[in-house]
């Protein structure tokens, strides 16, 4: 069969319109898929950004807990006086009062100026906050045990966090050793009052 130019002419009409209708349909495929893509994207980021959310919820749920749970410890800390400016006096009338409670003679003292604490290692994140004071003390025993027994009412005070870094006991009334009245034995002590500084705020 042969096709004359007016059967071609009869085709043009209907073959322009498949050709539009076959270009709007891969344009509404093209895009139809990138539509897709960017939703497929969005819908990751929300997932993304949810994930995060619960997370931060979680992360702060766990640092409550962790902040209650040692809340009273460090208010303990606080109120001893670990944590914040020296109580020098406080320290001083406690030693007092712990002498008295232990029955002894009196105890001379002499304190130092604050500086940082020896025994802080070096990877410790607060060691430059960490300060102690040094305390010589002086006072006489009837025996060895009334030594312990001065710093155990001394403890009990809670005047602060102290340690003994050195003792020694000689006979009371030997040439340069101090002869409290009725004491047998004459102790030389040395404590160091520990306090960690606040951190200043920036």
């Amino acid at each position: 069969m042969d096709l004359t130019s007016k059967d071609l002419g009869a085709f043009k009409t209907p073959a322009i319109a498949v050709t539009v209708a076959i270009a709007v349909s891969l344009a509404m495929i093209l895009f139809s898929s990138n539509q897709h893509v960017q939703s497929e994207k969005q819908y990751g980021n929300q997932l993304a950004a949810l994930k995060e959310a619960k997370n931060r919820y979680q992360r702060s749920g766990e640092e409550r807990e962790t902040v209650m749970h040692y809340i009273l410890a460090y208010q303990q800390l606080e109120k001893i006086g670990f944590i914040g400016a020296e109580r020098r006096l406080n320290w001083v009338e406690d030693l007092r009062e712990a002498n008295a409670q232990a029955g002894l003679f009196g105890v001379d003292y002499q304190m130092m100026a604050q500086e940082p604490y020896t025994y802080v290692a070096k990877d410790n994140p607060i060691g430059d906050r960490i300060k102690q004071s040094k305390m010589r003390l002086s006072f006489g025993l009837l025996h060895e045990a009334d030594l312990m027994k001065l710093f155990r009412a001394l403890a009990d005070r809670q005047p602060g966090l102290f340690s003994i870094t050195e003792c020694s006991l000689d006979r009371a009334g030997r040439e340069g050793v101090p002869s409290p009245r009725q004491a047998n034995l004459a102790a030389q002590c040395e404590l160091s009052w520990v306090t960690i500084v606040r951190k200043e705020k920036s």
